[in-house]
């Protein structure tokens, strides 16, 4: 009985945080195949060294200019990175969109920027997907940015991805603040997440 006990925690655990693998764009991925399993990073190790996100020239989807102006008006941005083909990214758009409402609403300055990665760049847009990540964002009911990325993020930050989701948190000035959270997490894994990362940083900033 203890050992059946063990076996279905340690299920549990696993499922908590999923993420799509990343393929080729010609391979068919789908929500159920090509599974990866990640832990969040460990905290407190050492504290993390801000890193610029850079000078970037992105689109929203309505094909708009968005540059590293957009973290100007929030303390913490969160960057959320998805495919049209990952059901995990898919699952968490609405948990991650009543968390910004949830934080905005008790007045911090917090927002989630998401960007799609197979979309292509604002270089080669590939149409077909980006009517299928519109047709996505509007049923999950997403009043967050979404972004096409340019070539200084693909080249940068963005470079290598392997799994998604992967999220990270961005300060008002366009740094990287955090180490990467890959995988989808259930609402209150990310409400403390979330809390934890607006804590650390926009308290720190404000002693400084």
């Amino acid at each position: 009985m203890k050992r059946a006990i063990t076996l279905f925690l340690t299920l549990v655990m696993a499922l908590s945080l999923a993420a799509c693998g990343n393929k080729p764009e010609n391979d068919s991925v789908s929500a159920s195949d090509d599974t990866s399993r990640s832990q969040p990073p460990e905290t407190d190790k050492t504290e993390f060294e801000p890193v610029p996100l850079g000078d970037f020239s992105a689109q929203d989807f309505d094909g708009n200019t968005v540059t590293k102006d957009v973290f100007a008006d929030y303390d913490l941005t969160m960057v959320n990175l998805w495919t049209t083909t990952c059901g995990y990214c898919i699952e968490e758009m609405p948990v991650l969109n009543e968390l910004r409402k949830e934080f905005q609403d008790k007045g911090v300055r917090f927002n989630i920027i998401s960007v799609c990665m197979d979309i292509g760049s604002t270089e080669e847009i590939n149409d077909a997907n980006l009517k299928k990540a519109k047709e996505i964002i509007e049923k999950a009911g997403v009043e967050y940015p979404n972004l096409i990325p340019d070539s200084v993020l693909l080249e940068g930050r963005l470079n290598g991805i392997q799994a998604f989701p992967e999220s990270f948190f961005v300060d008002s000035e366009g740094n990287v603040v955090s180490e990467p959270y890959v995988g989808a997490m259930p609402k209150n894994h990310w409400r403390v997440t979330m809390n934890n990362e607006i804590e650390k940083n926009i308290q720190s900033g404000n002693e400084e």
